[in-house]
């Protein structure tokens, strides 16, 4: 593990790396724009064509909205609500003013600008590409100089390790002993009693963010300030899920398009709506959307209408009556008024503002728990908040830099997750060091008082356990009475078909919970300029699997379908759209379950490579999907050419079929 032997060391390192891995991404889709034309991109899903842009008004805060609109329908594509994209005529430089789509339909798109839109965007013949954010990047760096501020994280962060002592802490009453396995509440208490920074690991199953969600009611019912963070929406919103169930009151920061809309009521946003100072400055937001309408009737005072002159100049031209360098008084009149209405518009932005920040902060104030992005704790909306704990859930998914966003806003700190799993996403080969997540490398420096492992699994069979327990977690994992022995046949319904291929007999039976079919007669193949690969005859045997399931009276939201590559994924979501079963990638199917899933492994060449396969984390998320049956489907004269899959393959409970 990397050691510093200075916060200005260990500044510059990450530094290097964040600029490494935000020159990839920025490369990423620069290559893309300067190298593919623009309907090829297109065929991509990372641009579309063809649009036509209308001012579509302001949205909260103030923001400018855009309506992108074709007539013939949106191609297909990847562009969803919340990403961050770029208007041009033809062909985008990637230096233009970026926007955040907000809402889809067939035929149009709503993108949101935070200053005036350029005028390009009302134009028609637009298009619209896939972008990069730089802002998650510029947080990262703000929060390594923060570090400055917090010797004692500074201490950890070096590794370094000199702690402070702990706390005697008797005021334990608040855990819920009852709800809660001994283990949960034991590691509970050592998070409470830990004065600065306490791990909780959890392999897959055994309540992580349940255990979390606990602790931080424990936290709250003692008063304190806390912030909850996770590296996705999607994470932050399974823990605040959880925290609603428990009756615990909280504040979500981030886009109410990105959220599950269960939860938008916790939105900030949503909250904003009935505050009385942020009603005002709505009213003052719809007195602006009238006074730009009023100003489309004069001559806007911009560009070559202005010839150079300042706005004072243009109204003192204006009130003699007489032209100017050219300029008709008719003209220099209507510039006149424009200006005027202009400084309106910019006198009731200020004040609208002002309101809605005021509106803001007495929310953000009597939020006891707050929950957000760990990109967004770097917003301006929480700079001047100082929170007693820093909680941050799926820590291991998050690069260091990217964890110490919120870390440095908190005087403690917990972190959850299993690094075991699958790490951070790093696109820059050259910062392939941003990898080890700080969890990673707090858990092999703190000593042993300050972590606790999570040891009772509530989702798999025993069996469906088995593997990961010995090849990742040392044997330590006990699969709990509920669950251990759970099968198919548990299942309202569940009827083993019978007229089934009896090569795939094993699938449809409750009596082998881990079932390996072999597909040895398909073939990896990959499209051209795409890293990823799909295999035909796998995706055949898929659909031929889950016709089983499903003629077993399985219902299709029983069923999960997962696979490491892209390519895959695509296409089995192709070849089963009217099944509707869920199918995902693996990293797509992190913290998810499901009672049967069906994975299809691809890879199937002479020269037995295995390519990222043999990335082991993401084969354990795999493994640890399926609650009842778990069906892996793959070539095993190349799979059994790594010794990981050898013992998976050859293990005497998953059976090679005939």
């Amino acid at each position: 593990m990397k050691r510093f032997s200075n916060i200005e060391q260990y500044g510059t390192f990450f530094k290097s790396l964040i600029q490494k891995e935000r020159k990839a991404e920025m490369e990423f889709h620069l290559h893309e724009i300067q190298h593919y034309s623009g309907r090829q991109r297109e065929a991509k899903g990372r641009a579309i064509l063809g649009l036509t842009g209308k001012d579509a008004g302001s949205g909260i805060g103030g923001v400018f909205l855009v309506k992108l609109v074709k007539a013939s329908g949106l191609s297909d594509n990847e562009i969803s609500n919340g990403d961050v994209v770029i208007i041009s005529k033809e062909t985008p430089t990637g230096k233009e003013d970026q926007a955040t789509v907000v809402s889809k339909t067939k035929r149009s798109i709503t993108i949101a600008y935070n200053k005036l839109p350029p005028y390009l965007v009302f134009g028609r013949n637009l298009r619209l590409d896939l972008f990069s954010n730089d802002i998650t990047f510029q947080r990262m760096t703000e929060a390594i100089d923060k570090l400055q501020l917090l010797p004692s994280l500074q201490k950890h962060i070096q590794s370094v390790i000199a702690l402070n002592e702990e706390k005697n802490n008797s005021d334990l009453n608040n855990i819920d002993d009852d709800i809660l396995n001994s283990r949960q509440n034991k590691i509970i208490q050592k998070a409470l009693s830990s004065n600065d920074i306490f791990l909780i690991h959890g392999p897959p199953g055994t309540g992580k963010t349940t255990t979390l969600s606990h602790l931080v009611k424990a936290l709250f019912k003692k008063g304190k300030k806390i912030l909850l963070t996770a590296p996705s929406n999607t994470a932050v919103d399974n823990i605040l899920e959880k925290l609603q169930r428990l009756e615990i009151p909280a504040t979500r920061i981030g886009n109410p398009i990105r959220m599950d809309e269960n939860l938008l009521s916790l939105s900030l946003d949503v909250q904003l709506q009935d505050h009385p100072d942020y009603q005002q400055a709505n009213s003052i937001w719809n007195r602006i959307q009238v006074q730009k309408k009023e100003q489309n009737d004069y001559v806007p005072a911009t560009g070559q209408n202005r010839r150079g002159l300042s706005d004072n100049k243009i109204i003192q031209l204006a009130s003699s009556k007489k032209p100017y360098r050219g300029i008709h008084s008719a003209k220099l009149r209507k510039m006149a008024k424009w200006i005027s209405i202009q400084q309106e518009i910019n006198k009731n932005y200020e004040e609208a503002q002002a309101l809605q920040n005021k509106a803001i902060e007495r929310i953000l104030e009597k939020s006891q728990v707050i929950c957000t992005t760990n990109s967004s704790a770097g917003s301006d909306l929480l700079k001047d908040i100082i929170f007693d704990i820093v909680c941050i859930d799926e820590a291991t998914q998050s690069t260091e830099p990217e964890s110490l966003i919120p870390l440095v806003k908190g005087k403690k700190w917990i972190l959850a997750g299993d690094h075991q799993q699958l790490p951070p996403t790093v696109k820059a080969k050259e910062a392939n060091e941003l990898k080890t997540s700080l969890f990673e490398r707090f858990q092999s420096e703190l000593p042993s008082d300050r972590m606790d492992l999570l040891t009772i699994q509530y989702r798999m069979h025993q069996e469906i356990m088995r593997f990961s327990n010995e090849n990742f977690y040392q044997n330590k994992l006990k699969a709990h009475p509920l669950v251990s022995k759970h099968s198919l046949t548990d299942l309202p319904g569940f009827d083993p078909y019978r007229f089934v291929n009896p090569m795939i007999q094993e699938v449809v039976q409750a009596s082998k919970p881990v079932v390996f079919l072999p597909c040895p007669e398909g073939i990896e193949k990959q499209l051209t300029d795409s890293y990823s690969f799909f295999n035909q005859a796998e995706i055949d045997l898929t659909k031929e699997v889950t016709d089983a399931l499903l003629s077993s009276r399985l219902f299709p939201e029983d069923i999960g379908i997962i696979s490491p590559y892209d390519q895959q994924v695509s296409r089995l979501k192709s070849a089963l759209r009217d099944y509707h079963v869920e199918i995902k990638s693996i990293d797509g199917f992190q913290g998810r379950e499901k009672e049967v899933i069906v994975l299809s492994l691809v890879r199937s060449n002479a020269e037995e490579n295995i390519g990222f396969l043999k990335d082991y984390r993401r084969l354990n998320v795999a493994l640890t999907r399926a609650k009842r049956k778990l069906i892996i489907i793959g070539n095993p004269k190349t799979l059994i050419s790594d010794p990981m899959y050898k013992s998976l393959i050859k293990n005497n409970y998953i059976q090679e079929q005939a």
